[in-house]
Protein backbone atom coordinates (compact mmCIF):
# COMPACT_ATOMS: atom_id res chain seq x y z
CA UNK A 1 0.00 0.00 0.00
CA UNK A 2 1.10 3.64 -0.70
CA UNK A 3 2.11 5.49 2.17
CA UNK A 4 -0.19 8.51 2.55
CA UNK A 5 1.02 11.86 1.80
CA UNK A 6 0.55 14.35 4.27
CA UNK A 7 -0.68 17.60 2.49
CA UNK A 8 1.90 20.41 3.34
CA UNK A 9 -0.55 22.89 3.38
CA UNK A 10 -1.55 25.03 6.49
CA UNK A 11 -3.41 27.79 7.74
CA UNK A 12 -0.97 29.89 7.11
CA UNK A 13 -0.07 28.75 3.79
CA UNK A 14 -3.59 27.38 1.91
CA UNK A 15 -4.23 25.79 -0.82
CA UNK A 16 -6.60 27.49 -3.40
CA UNK A 17 -9.47 25.30 -3.86
CA UNK A 18 -12.21 26.64 -6.12
CA UNK A 19 -15.21 24.19 -5.75
CA UNK A 20 -17.95 24.67 -8.53
CA UNK A 21 -21.36 23.31 -7.36
CA UNK A 22 -20.80 24.58 -3.88
CA UNK A 23 -24.22 24.66 -2.82
CA UNK A 24 -25.23 21.08 -3.73
CA UNK A 25 -25.32 17.81 -1.76
CA UNK A 26 -21.43 16.71 -2.06
CA UNK A 27 -20.44 20.29 -2.65
CA UNK A 28 -21.72 21.49 0.68
CA UNK A 29 -20.05 18.41 2.57
CA UNK A 30 -16.99 19.22 1.04
CA UNK A 31 -16.88 22.50 2.08
CA UNK A 32 -17.58 21.82 5.43
CA UNK A 33 -14.57 18.97 5.35
CA UNK A 34 -12.14 21.46 3.90
CA UNK A 35 -13.33 24.19 6.58
CA UNK A 36 -12.32 21.87 9.81
CA UNK A 37 -9.14 20.66 7.62
CA UNK A 38 -8.23 24.20 8.51
CA UNK A 39 -5.53 24.69 5.49
CA UNK A 40 -7.16 25.76 2.67
CA UNK A 41 -8.41 29.23 1.29
CA UNK A 42 -12.17 27.81 -0.58
CA UNK A 43 -14.27 29.61 -3.19
CA UNK A 44 -17.71 28.51 -4.22
CA UNK A 45 -19.86 29.17 -6.57
CA UNK A 46 -23.66 27.93 -7.48
CA UNK A 47 -27.21 29.03 -8.30
CA UNK A 48 -28.30 28.85 -4.16
CA UNK A 49 -26.78 28.78 -1.11
CA UNK A 50 -29.38 26.73 0.99
CA UNK A 51 -27.50 23.45 2.12
CA UNK A 52 -24.79 25.50 2.92
CA UNK A 53 -26.62 27.81 5.56
CA UNK A 54 -24.50 27.56 8.66
CA UNK A 55 -21.48 26.18 6.77
CA UNK A 56 -19.16 29.71 6.78
CA UNK A 57 -15.90 30.62 8.04
CA UNK A 58 -13.35 33.24 6.79
CA UNK A 59 -11.54 30.50 4.54
CA UNK A 60 -14.58 30.65 2.45
CA UNK A 61 -15.86 33.02 -0.05
CA UNK A 62 -18.99 31.95 -2.07
CA UNK A 63 -20.40 33.58 -5.20
CA UNK A 64 -23.71 32.67 -5.74
CA UNK A 65 -24.24 32.99 -9.55
CA UNK A 66 -24.87 30.16 -12.51
CA UNK A 67 -21.46 30.12 -14.33
CA UNK A 68 -23.38 29.80 -17.80
CA UNK A 69 -24.08 33.47 -17.17
CA UNK A 70 -21.62 34.10 -15.08
CA UNK A 71 -18.34 33.89 -17.56
CA UNK A 72 -15.61 36.12 -16.26
CA UNK A 73 -16.48 35.24 -12.29
CA UNK A 74 -15.88 31.54 -13.58
CA UNK A 75 -13.06 32.47 -15.60
CA UNK A 76 -11.08 34.77 -12.93
CA UNK A 77 -12.25 31.75 -9.68
CA UNK A 78 -10.35 29.42 -12.01
CA UNK A 79 -7.62 31.55 -12.50
CA UNK A 80 -6.69 32.57 -9.12
CA UNK A 81 -7.08 29.00 -8.04
CA UNK A 82 -4.71 26.60 -7.34
CA UNK A 83 -7.03 23.42 -7.80
CA UNK A 84 -10.75 23.16 -9.35
CA UNK A 85 -13.24 20.75 -8.51
CA UNK A 86 -16.35 20.80 -10.83
CA UNK A 87 -19.83 19.33 -9.49
CA UNK A 88 -21.91 21.08 -11.62
CA UNK A 89 -24.26 18.81 -13.32
CA UNK A 90 -27.94 18.07 -13.25
CA UNK A 91 -28.81 15.25 -10.97
CA UNK A 92 -32.54 14.48 -11.09
CA UNK A 93 -33.55 11.48 -13.34
CA UNK A 94 -36.91 12.97 -14.49
CA UNK A 95 -34.98 15.83 -16.58
CA UNK A 96 -33.06 13.36 -18.26
CA UNK A 97 -35.78 12.23 -19.95
CA UNK A 98 -38.02 15.53 -20.03
CA UNK A 99 -35.14 17.71 -20.84
CA UNK A 100 -31.98 15.86 -22.56
CA UNK A 101 -31.06 18.55 -24.47
CA UNK A 102 -31.09 20.66 -21.38
CA UNK A 103 -28.97 17.91 -20.04
CA UNK A 104 -26.51 17.73 -22.06
CA UNK A 105 -26.01 21.08 -22.43
CA UNK A 106 -24.67 21.52 -19.06
CA UNK A 107 -23.47 18.46 -18.11
CA UNK A 108 -21.26 18.33 -21.34
CA UNK A 109 -21.13 21.63 -23.31
CA UNK A 110 -20.82 23.60 -20.10
CA UNK A 111 -18.10 21.43 -17.81
CA UNK A 112 -16.15 21.65 -21.17
CA UNK A 113 -15.83 24.97 -21.08
CA UNK A 114 -14.79 24.88 -17.35
CA UNK A 115 -12.15 22.32 -18.34
CA UNK A 116 -11.06 24.40 -21.51
CA UNK A 117 -10.55 27.75 -19.03
CA UNK A 118 -8.35 25.24 -16.73
CA UNK A 119 -6.36 24.48 -19.75
CA UNK A 120 -6.06 28.01 -20.70
CA UNK A 121 -5.05 29.15 -17.00
CA UNK A 122 -2.72 25.27 -16.25
CA UNK A 123 -5.12 24.69 -13.59
CA UNK A 124 -5.18 21.24 -11.82
CA UNK A 125 -9.36 19.69 -12.43
CA UNK A 126 -10.76 17.49 -10.36
CA UNK A 127 -13.99 16.17 -12.38
CA UNK A 128 -16.64 14.50 -11.09
CA UNK A 129 -18.19 12.32 -13.48
CA UNK A 130 -20.63 9.17 -12.26
CA UNK A 131 -20.82 5.69 -12.21
CA UNK A 132 -23.45 5.96 -14.33
CA UNK A 133 -20.62 5.98 -17.20
CA UNK A 134 -20.63 2.15 -16.82
CA UNK A 135 -24.43 2.22 -18.36
CA UNK A 136 -25.99 -1.32 -18.55
CA UNK A 137 -22.87 -3.73 -18.05
CA UNK A 138 -23.57 -7.20 -15.86
CA UNK A 139 -20.24 -8.98 -17.04
CA UNK A 140 -17.48 -9.45 -13.98
CA UNK A 141 -18.35 -8.90 -10.36
CA UNK A 142 -17.29 -5.61 -9.80
CA UNK A 143 -16.56 -2.15 -11.92
CA UNK A 144 -13.24 -1.25 -12.31
CA UNK A 145 -12.20 1.50 -13.97
CA UNK A 146 -9.20 1.05 -16.47
CA UNK A 147 -10.81 -2.39 -18.29
CA UNK A 148 -14.61 -2.00 -17.75
CA UNK A 149 -16.66 -1.47 -21.03
CA UNK A 150 -19.12 0.91 -20.71
CA UNK A 151 -22.65 -0.17 -22.35
CA UNK A 152 -25.47 2.18 -22.84
CA UNK A 153 -29.40 1.76 -23.90
CA UNK A 154 -30.64 2.86 -27.41
CA UNK A 155 -30.74 6.37 -28.88
CA UNK A 156 -34.80 6.69 -27.77
CA UNK A 157 -34.39 5.73 -24.14
CA UNK A 158 -32.84 9.12 -23.48
CA UNK A 159 -32.46 8.63 -20.08
CA UNK A 160 -28.98 7.77 -20.92
CA UNK A 161 -27.87 11.03 -22.37
CA UNK A 162 -26.86 11.65 -18.95
CA UNK A 163 -24.52 8.87 -19.10
CA UNK A 164 -23.69 9.86 -22.92
CA UNK A 165 -22.85 13.28 -21.80
CA UNK A 166 -20.23 11.89 -18.88
CA UNK A 167 -18.71 9.60 -20.86
CA UNK A 168 -17.62 12.00 -23.52
CA UNK A 169 -16.39 14.82 -21.22
CA UNK A 170 -14.53 12.15 -19.46
CA UNK A 171 -12.75 11.16 -22.88
CA UNK A 172 -12.00 14.57 -24.14
CA UNK A 173 -10.38 15.19 -20.83
CA UNK A 174 -8.30 12.39 -21.15
CA UNK A 175 -7.46 12.91 -24.37
CA UNK A 176 -6.24 16.45 -23.10
CA UNK A 177 -3.98 14.78 -20.73
CA UNK A 178 -2.41 12.66 -23.09
CA UNK A 179 -1.68 15.54 -25.08
CA UNK A 180 -0.04 16.98 -21.81
CA UNK A 181 -2.35 19.87 -22.32
CA UNK A 182 -4.56 19.35 -18.46
CA UNK A 183 -3.48 17.92 -15.06
CA UNK A 184 -6.77 16.37 -14.32
CA UNK A 185 -8.36 13.50 -11.98
CA UNK A 186 -11.79 12.02 -13.05
CA UNK A 187 -14.07 10.55 -9.57
CA UNK A 188 -17.03 8.65 -10.31
CA UNK A 189 -19.16 8.67 -7.08
CA UNK A 190 -21.26 5.85 -6.47
CA UNK A 191 -24.65 6.84 -4.58
CA UNK A 192 -23.49 8.92 -2.13
CA UNK A 193 -26.33 9.18 0.67
CA UNK A 194 -26.19 11.92 3.57
CA UNK A 195 -27.85 14.95 4.78
CA UNK A 196 -29.15 17.68 2.51
CA UNK A 197 -29.50 15.09 -0.38
CA UNK A 198 -31.71 16.56 -2.83
CA UNK A 199 -35.10 17.56 -1.86
CA UNK A 200 -37.79 16.21 -0.16
CA UNK A 201 -41.35 15.48 -1.98
CA UNK A 202 -45.12 15.13 -1.46
CA UNK A 203 -46.39 11.80 -0.49
CA UNK A 204 -47.77 10.17 -3.76
CA UNK A 205 -45.29 11.92 -5.79
CA UNK A 206 -43.57 10.43 -8.88
CA UNK A 207 -40.88 11.61 -10.82
CA UNK A 208 -37.74 13.79 -9.24
CA UNK A 209 -35.07 13.08 -7.07
CA UNK A 210 -33.45 9.57 -6.32
CA UNK A 211 -34.05 7.38 -4.41
CA UNK A 212 -33.03 7.94 -0.51
CA UNK A 213 -35.28 11.28 -0.71
CA UNK A 214 -37.81 9.82 -2.22
CA UNK A 215 -37.77 6.86 0.48
CA UNK A 216 -37.63 9.30 3.52
CA UNK A 217 -40.32 11.75 2.17
CA UNK A 218 -42.76 8.67 2.01
CA UNK A 219 -41.64 7.55 5.57
CA UNK A 220 -42.28 11.32 6.89
CA UNK A 221 -45.67 11.64 5.37
CA UNK A 222 -47.07 8.02 5.29
CA UNK A 223 -47.30 7.92 1.38
CA UNK A 224 -45.92 4.63 -0.39
CA UNK A 225 -42.41 3.77 -1.32
CA UNK A 226 -42.65 3.22 -4.76
CA UNK A 227 -40.34 0.66 -6.05
CA UNK A 228 -39.55 1.03 -10.09
CA UNK A 229 -40.30 -1.94 -11.94
CA UNK A 230 -40.22 -4.10 -9.10
CA UNK A 231 -36.98 -2.47 -7.48
CA UNK A 232 -34.69 -5.16 -8.19
CA UNK A 233 -32.24 -3.37 -9.57
CA UNK A 234 -29.17 -2.79 -7.47
CA UNK A 235 -27.25 0.00 -5.94
CA UNK A 236 -24.16 0.58 -3.85
CA UNK A 237 -24.55 2.87 -1.48
CA UNK A 238 -22.00 4.95 0.70
CA UNK A 239 -21.56 7.22 3.34
CA UNK A 240 -20.50 11.18 2.59
CA UNK A 241 -18.11 11.28 5.02
CA UNK A 242 -16.52 7.97 3.30
CA UNK A 243 -16.72 10.45 -0.04
CA UNK A 244 -15.29 13.40 1.77
CA UNK A 245 -11.98 11.10 2.86
CA UNK A 246 -11.46 9.87 -0.56
CA UNK A 247 -11.58 13.39 -2.20
CA UNK A 248 -9.11 14.41 0.42
CA UNK A 249 -6.82 11.46 -0.20
CA UNK A 250 -7.11 12.47 -4.12
CA UNK A 251 -6.36 16.08 -3.12
CA UNK A 252 -3.76 15.23 -0.96
CA UNK A 253 -1.80 13.09 -3.31
CA UNK A 254 -1.69 14.98 -6.91
CA UNK A 255 1.85 13.13 -7.96
CA UNK A 256 0.47 9.58 -7.78
CA UNK A 257 -3.74 11.03 -9.27
CA UNK A 258 -2.14 12.55 -11.68
CA UNK A 259 -4.67 11.48 -15.38
CA UNK A 260 -6.17 8.98 -13.43
CA UNK A 261 -9.84 7.80 -13.03
CA UNK A 262 -11.19 6.89 -9.45
CA UNK A 263 -14.35 4.58 -8.37
CA UNK A 264 -15.35 6.04 -5.13
CA UNK A 265 -17.83 3.44 -3.49
CA UNK A 266 -18.52 1.28 -0.81
CA UNK A 267 -18.84 -2.18 -2.42
CA UNK A 268 -19.93 -3.68 0.59
CA UNK A 269 -23.41 -1.61 0.84
CA UNK A 270 -24.57 -3.46 -2.18
CA UNK A 271 -28.41 -3.57 -2.26
CA UNK A 272 -31.57 -4.11 -4.22
CA UNK A 273 -34.04 -0.77 -3.93
CA UNK A 274 -36.20 -3.27 -2.37
CA UNK A 275 -33.68 -4.01 0.35
CA UNK A 276 -33.16 -0.57 0.60
CA UNK A 277 -37.09 0.27 1.15
CA UNK A 278 -37.57 -2.34 4.06
CA UNK A 279 -34.25 -1.23 5.54
CA UNK A 280 -35.35 2.05 5.85
CA UNK A 281 -38.45 1.29 7.34
CA UNK A 282 -36.76 -0.67 9.62
CA UNK A 283 -34.56 2.20 10.83
CA UNK A 284 -37.21 4.18 11.02
CA UNK A 285 -39.15 1.91 13.67
CA UNK A 286 -35.79 1.65 14.96
CA UNK A 287 -35.34 5.59 15.34
CA UNK A 288 -38.50 6.63 16.09
CA UNK A 289 -40.42 4.09 17.97
CA UNK A 290 -43.05 4.07 16.21
CA UNK A 291 -43.95 1.78 13.13
CA UNK A 292 -43.71 3.53 9.67
CA UNK A 293 -47.06 3.44 7.95
CA UNK A 294 -45.60 3.49 4.46
CA UNK A 295 -46.13 0.57 2.11
CA UNK A 296 -44.59 -0.45 -0.55
CA UNK A 297 -45.76 -0.17 -3.95
CA UNK A 298 -44.99 -0.85 -7.53
CA UNK A 299 -44.62 0.93 -10.51
CA UNK A 300 -43.23 1.03 -14.09
CA UNK A 301 -40.20 3.02 -14.56
CA UNK A 302 -42.30 4.86 -17.96
CA UNK A 303 -44.61 5.76 -15.31
CA UNK A 304 -43.07 7.07 -12.43
CA UNK A 305 -40.17 9.22 -14.51
CA UNK A 306 -41.56 9.59 -17.84
CA UNK A 307 -41.26 7.86 -21.30
CA UNK A 308 -38.07 7.05 -22.59
CA UNK A 309 -36.80 5.89 -19.15
CA UNK A 310 -35.12 2.48 -18.60
CA UNK A 311 -32.73 1.03 -15.86
CA UNK A 312 -30.32 -1.70 -15.06
CA UNK A 313 -28.51 -3.03 -12.06
CA UNK A 314 -25.21 -2.34 -11.70
CA UNK A 315 -21.90 -3.93 -10.27
CA UNK A 316 -20.40 -2.58 -7.32
CA UNK A 317 -17.53 -0.61 -7.97
CA UNK A 318 -13.68 -2.10 -7.93
CA UNK A 319 -12.33 0.37 -5.40
CA UNK A 320 -8.49 -1.39 -5.43
CA UNK A 321 -7.00 2.03 -6.66
CA UNK A 322 -8.03 4.13 -3.98
CA UNK A 323 -7.39 2.05 -1.62
CA UNK A 324 -3.81 1.25 -2.75
CA UNK A 325 -3.63 5.50 -1.74
CA UNK A 326 -4.47 4.73 2.06
CA UNK A 327 -8.24 5.25 1.79
CA UNK A 328 -11.04 2.92 3.21
CA UNK A 329 -14.51 3.10 3.55
CA UNK A 330 -15.67 3.29 7.21
CA UNK A 331 -19.62 2.95 7.25
CA UNK A 332 -21.57 0.05 6.73
CA UNK A 333 -24.97 -0.06 5.04
CA UNK A 334 -26.15 0.43 8.42
CA UNK A 335 -24.72 3.31 9.86
CA UNK A 336 -24.94 5.27 5.90
CA UNK A 337 -28.38 5.06 6.14
CA UNK A 338 -29.02 5.55 10.16
CA UNK A 339 -27.08 8.69 10.13
CA UNK A 340 -28.77 10.39 6.88
CA UNK A 341 -32.13 9.38 8.15
CA UNK A 342 -31.49 10.72 11.63
CA UNK A 343 -31.24 13.91 10.15
CA UNK A 344 -33.83 14.07 8.35
CA UNK A 345 -35.88 12.84 11.27
CA UNK A 346 -34.91 15.38 13.84
CA UNK A 347 -34.96 18.73 11.33
CA UNK A 348 -38.82 17.23 10.55
CA UNK A 349 -39.44 16.82 14.11
CA UNK A 350 -37.66 20.25 15.08
CA UNK A 351 -39.32 21.60 12.28
CA UNK A 352 -42.96 21.06 14.20
CA UNK A 353 -41.80 22.38 16.91
CA UNK A 354 -41.02 25.67 15.84
CA UNK A 355 -44.71 25.66 14.44
CA UNK A 356 -45.81 25.27 17.62
CA UNK A 357 -44.01 28.13 18.71
CA UNK A 358 -41.51 26.68 21.06
CA UNK A 359 -39.03 27.75 18.64
CA UNK A 360 -35.97 25.67 16.50
CA UNK A 361 -32.98 24.38 17.20
CA UNK A 362 -30.87 25.77 14.58
CA UNK A 363 -31.65 23.17 11.53
CA UNK A 364 -31.42 23.85 8.23
CA UNK A 365 -34.88 24.91 6.53
CA UNK A 366 -37.76 22.81 7.02
CA UNK A 367 -37.39 19.72 4.92
CA UNK A 368 -41.50 19.48 3.56
CA UNK A 369 -40.74 22.46 1.99
CA UNK A 370 -40.61 21.89 -1.73
CA UNK A 371 -38.50 22.83 -4.00
CA UNK A 372 -39.26 23.58 -8.30
CA UNK A 373 -36.20 22.53 -9.19
CA UNK A 374 -33.35 20.87 -8.72
CA UNK A 375 -29.86 23.59 -8.61
CA UNK A 376 -27.32 22.23 -11.00
CA UNK A 377 -25.07 20.81 -8.14
CA UNK A 378 -24.51 17.64 -7.23
CA UNK A 379 -24.42 14.16 -8.83
CA UNK A 380 -26.92 12.21 -10.91
CA UNK A 381 -26.68 8.77 -9.12
CA UNK A 382 -30.08 7.43 -8.86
Amino acid sequence: MTERVRSKHTEANPLTVAILGAGGFIGSHMVEHLLEAARYAIVGIDVSSEKLEGISGPAFTFHQADVRRAPELLDEVIRSADVVVDLIAYANPSIYVTDPLEVFELNFVQNLEIAKRCIAHRKRLIQYSSAEVYGKTAEGTAYIEDTTDGVLGPVHKQRWIYAAGKILLERVLYAHGAAGNLDFTIIRPFNFIGSRIDYLVPANAIGGPRVFPHFISALLTGGPLRLVDGGYVRRAFMHIADANRAFQTVLDQPALTRNQIFNVGNPENDLTIREVARLMMELYEELTGKRPTSELVEISGEQFYGSGYEDSSRLPPDVSKLRSLGWAPQHDVRATFRDAMRYYLCTSTESAASKDGRGSLGRPSDPLRIEGALINSGLGQD
